[in-house]
């Protein structure tokens, strides 16, 4: 019968086993009972439970038999049969308990733990016994109830004799074999399997006939060609006199594991080549710093194989230098517990030197608790490499190479506002040589070429680090003073004494391949204090001086005159009637549109227009700046986005322009202001235009000021479905450094690049190297201002796939713009191929 098996095993194992406090086959034991199985020490506490245990309570590892329940009775019951263990009996006894929501029966034996003549703890096995128990209320048959049992196990079960005959056999075990019970009761094993897994077999049963408990794992080939797994475990049966007459065979089929097990190791092989054929580094340290993992370009950073690294840390790979860096920065992130992204210096064993983007990730356990730092550090040297040649073609001047025109703007910007911040005056000197084309009409270009060079070394030579020589275009070149005196007469002192400077030392003779020449300059001055006056009123200014110092006779200097500025009053009427321009609805939105490869419309550029009535159509370059200077540029911001948005919602009603975009653009002084995001949203909510429709087009200009509070905004609009493009695209000067963090979905090459994309080299290469940059970085590109076919097939060859500008179409109404695309209603609609 199973209860008084079982308790003949116990007590085999009790008189050979435990009582000699064999600790490890006490654990196997344990761990290997289909039926719970626990052991307490000798202050009752739960020392070991196997997983059926605690599959049905859950743990109670540490806890006494008090503890583990709250029911009373169990309690008494429990202490009094363990008192009587712990005097050396071994307890065998039935109880009911509430398992899992269902009362279940168990036969429940605890015997002692000797260690020589003293109990040193308690083990016990619960059998669960309700179905026998159910049978005994149905038949009172035990073996019956033994064979019910059984017969419902989902494992197989087998018990053999010494012959190794089937004494009993199950049906789920039958089944495997491929016989019925009554078949295979009383038969050889040799007659039921092969030879070749009878011989497989036989070490493990001679094992376990020697008094041993066995378990392994079976990989079963059936007749029909599949294969199956089996957990399989071979307990001894000992008689009353204590010699073994047997063994019972435990299996459970662990196919759908193994295969799960199988899957994941090939998986794993997958996912390790994959990572070995990245060109990128990677590497996997735990949170002391042990390698766990790293691929073959690591083993080629740190000069050995992978086997010589697993286990090191970093101190035992690299310079001390380089480990306390490496350990600093993953100290860092655990920290933080977030990724981490950041740029550094490596050099590999083999002596190559990069300039390398390092992306470190937590690893986490199901609990959540960190357990690694995943590592991946990419070459980004010619990626850098890429951009900085960008930074020197759109920013220095190729003959002179000193900075250019946009490059000046940009640092004047910024001079202009510490000016504001530090209360000091600055000065902008515009310079020209006089009677520059008689030099290139009589001696030619190379000549005057070479004069430039000199002229742009010994203007540098004049001012000190801080201060910027800017060749401006031609013979033009332009001084820009920074940190002078507060007093304006002080400042203007300090810039004549820098202008007699510069005018002494253009004055010397130029050395031109050994013809002596000499030039002179005439320079305009004009000074500045904070931001209130534009950039290009400061420019116009200096310009102004400058022909003024040229009709007083040349190869002389001249402040700007304040009588000059006719041109500021005109701009003071002009601000006038544009106040009264937005509240009498005198403002229009016109639409340029932007079209794919296929000359296909993909959407619209909203542009303002200005009807005033007795101006006619008036400039957005004359209006914009003078928006933007009086804070006009909000209202006519907003105006602009609830205009375009409601021109969506219109499009979106007609299957032919739903998916059509419109990109909107946006000023800094209007990005900057704190209500911005809940602008475009309001903008948004108040037509129901759908905001993946939205683009908003932002400068570069913007990079300048408070990039975080710019990465921010634009993250949150981007959350909402709205799209990003950067704007006139290559005309800044901070934005490289910027580009991988902002949320940008497209670039926008200025049109200055593609004008003269057929003809200027360095423009030709920006343009390759803005699209290479961008399809590096994933991201869109529209070149803007193409005109000529020729310039369409050059970006198209480049790899340019969206365009802006006249060949497609001037900015218009949108009726127009609609009528000319073939967007209006029965409209036939001509369409080609890019060169079509």
């Amino acid at each position: 019968m199973w209860d008084g098996l079982v308790l003949d095993i116990t007590r085999e194992k009790l008189d050979e086993q435990l009582q000699r406090s064999n600790e490890a086959v006490l654990r196997t034991m344990v761990d290997n009972m289909p039926f719970e199985a626990w052991v307490r020490d000798e202050q009752e506490r739960l020392v070991l439970e196997n997983p059926a245990r605690v599959a049905h309570f859950g743990t109670q590892l540490g806890l006494t038999p008090a503890q583990c329940t709250d029911q009373e009775d169990e309690q008494e019951r429990w202490a009094r049969y363990n008192a009587l263990a712990w005097q050396g009996e071994v307890i065998e006894y039935e109880m009911d308990t509430l398992v899992q929501g269902r009362m279940r029966s168990f036969l429940c034996i605890v015997a002692p733990l000797w260690q020589g003549e003293s109990v040193r703890g308690l083990v016990g096995f619960n059998i669960d016994v309700t179905p026998r128990k159910e049978a005994e209320r149905r038949a009172h048959e035990k073996d019956a109830q033994l064979a019910s049992i059984l017969m419902q196990m989902p494992g197989g079960v087998s018990r053999l004799d010494r012959d190794l005959r089937f004494q009993f056999v199950n049906e789920a075990h039958a089944s495997w074999f491929g016989h019925s019970v009554e078949a295979m009761r009383g038969q050889p094993l040799s007659a039921i399997v092969s030879p070749d897994r009878l011989q497989r077999m036989l070490p493990y049963v001679q094992r376990t006939l020697a008094g041993e408990l066995v378990v392994f794992e079976n990989r079963v080939e059936l007749p029909s060609g599949q294969v199956r797994y089996r957990h399989t475990t071979l307990a001894p049966e000992r008689g009353a006199d204590g010699a073994i007459i047997g063994f019972i065979a435990f299996a459970i089929d662990t196919t759908e594991r193994k295969t799960m097990e199988l899957a994941l190791q090939q998986n794993q092989t997958r996912l390790r080549a994959l990572v070995n054929a990245l060109p990128d580094m990677v590497f996997l340290k735990d949170v002391e710093g042990r390698y766990q993992y790293c691929n073959p370009v690591f083993e080629r950073f740190a000069g050995r194989g992978e086997n010589a690294i697993i286990g090191c840390t970093d101190e035992q790979l690299f310079s001390m230098e380089a480990a306390l860096h490496y350990r600093a920065r993953d100290l860092e992130l655990l920290k933080l517990k977030q990724a981490m992204i950041y740029e550094e210096d490596m050099v590999f064993s083999d002596g190559h030197h990069g300039l390398f983007e390092t992306i470190k990730t937590p690893i986490r356990d199901n609990e959540g608790q960190i357990t690694g730092i995943l590592g991946v550090a990419r070459d980004i040297t010619d990626r850098k490499r890429a951009e900085r040649e960008i930074e020197r073609l759109a920013f220095y001047d190729a003959l002179t190479e000193l900075p250019n025109r946009r490059l000046l703007i940009d640092r004047l910007h910024q001079a202009c506002l510490s000016s504001e911040r530090m209360g000091n005056h600055g000065a902008l000197l515009f310079l020209d040589l006089d009677n520059f084309k008689d030099l290139n009409d009589t001696l030619g270009h190379a000549k005057g070429d070479q004069l430039l060079v000199h002229v742009g070394r010994r203007l540098v030579k004049c001012v000190r680090q801080c201060d910027t020589v800017a060749r401006f275009g031609g013979d033009e070149f332009v001084l820009m003073l920074e940190d002078l005196a507060q007093d304006r007469a002080a400042a203007a002192e300090q810039t004549e004494r820098v202008a007699e400077k510069l005018l002494a030392s253009m004055n010397k003779p130029f050395d031109l391949n050994g013809l002596e020449y000499y030039s002179t300059p005439s320079i305009g001055i004009t000074l500045f204090q904070g931001d209130d006056t534009p950039i290009d009123e400061l420019l116009k200014r200096a310009d102004l001086a400058m022909y003024q110092a040229k009709a007083n006779g040349r190869n002389t200097l001249r402040f700007f005159d304040p009588q000059m500025q006719a041109a500021v009053t005109a701009r003071s009427v002009l601000e006038g009637d544009l106040r009264q321009g937005l509240l009498r609805h005198e403002l229009l939105l016109y639409y340029q549109p932007v079209v794919d490869d296929a000359r296909r419309i993909t959407g619209a550029e909203a542009l303002v227009r200005w009807a005033h009535p007795q101006r006619g159509m008036v400039s957005p370059a004359e209006f914009i700046p003078l928006a933007e200077q009086t804070g006009l540029i909000l209202p006519l911001g907003q105006w602009v986005l609830d205009q375009a948005c409601s021109q969506l919602v219109r499009w979106s009603e007609q299957e032919a322009t739903r998916d059509l975009t419109i990109s909107v653009n946006v000023s800094a002084r209007q990005f900057r202001h704190p209500d911005f995001v809940a602008w475009v949203r309001q903008s948004l909510s108040r037509s129901g235009a759908r905001a993946r429709c939205l683009q908003l087009e932002l400068t570069e200009s913007l990079l300048l000021t408070d990039v975080e509070d710019m990465i921010a905004k634009m993250t949150e609009l981007r959350m909402e479905g709205v799209r990003f493009s950067l704007d006139d695209f290559g005309t800044g000067y901070s934005s490289l450094s910027y580009l991988k963090r902002l949320p940008l979905d497209q670039l926008k090459i200025d049109q200055s690049f593609v004008r003269d994309v057929l003809v200027d080299p360095n423009d030709a290469a920006i343009v390759r190297t803005i699209l290479a940059l961008a399809n590096s970085l994933d991201l869109a590109v529209v070149a803007e201002g193409v005109e000529t076919l020729g310039q369409l097939e050059f970006l198209y060859q480049s790899g340019c796939r969206a365009f802006q500008g006249y060949l497609f179409g001037r900015p218009s109404p949108v009726d127009v713009l609609e009528r000319a695309q073939g967007l209006a209603e029965n409209e036939p609609s001509e369409r080609g191929t890019i060169l079509g």
